[in-house]
């Protein structure tokens, strides 16, 4: 059995060029059905189809249960699905990537930006030795640093 991949294939443009045909083709018979007045259908022998009212009945329904579901449906499934806020997901789960810090060593050389090294923090803000111009990984913060520099490291005047 071939493995399912998104590329084109002969049978997938099949199915999509009858697709849009088809869907064309239900477009026209809608319009037609909608906007050409019943003398012309009876003219062609065309007696039996749903009532006028149903053509816009339809999508206004439609349209109707769409914001429903956008607006009541899918924003409830949210909330429940959302964990409480004293819980422990919400600051890790088993997929999280902590930072730990080190410390950079003499043997490697990192450009520093600082004007005075003695009071440079660069090196606590690394996860690793990384060349300059690149972007570190995503990684989530550990909570107990991120309280620590909040919340006890105020300046009181």
């Amino acid at each position: 059995m071939p493995e399912h991949t998104p590329a084109p294939t002969h049978a997938r443009s099949l199915y999509g060029f009858f697709m849009y045909l088809f869907s064309k083709t239900i477009l026209g018979i809608y319009c037609i059905w909608a906007f050409v007045p019943d003398e012309y259908l009876h003219y062609f022998n065309i007696y039996y189809y749903p009532q006028k009212y149903w053509s816009t009945a339809v999508p206004i329904q439609c349209l109707m249960a769409l914001t429903l579901f956008v607006f009541i449906i899918y924003p409830s499934s949210n909330l429940i699905l959302t964990p409480s806020i004293d819980s422990i997901n919400t600051i890790c789960d088993p997929y999280s990537r902590t930072t730990n810090k080190i410390t950079i060593t003499e043997r490697h050389s990192v450009n520093c930006v600082c004007h005075e090294l003695s009071k440079c923090k660069r090196k606590f803000y690394i996860s690793s030795i990384s060349p300059e111009n690149t972007v570190p990984q995503l990684q989530d913060l550990n909570i107990k640093s991120v309280c620590r520099k909040l919340y006890l490291n105020k300046q009181i005047n």
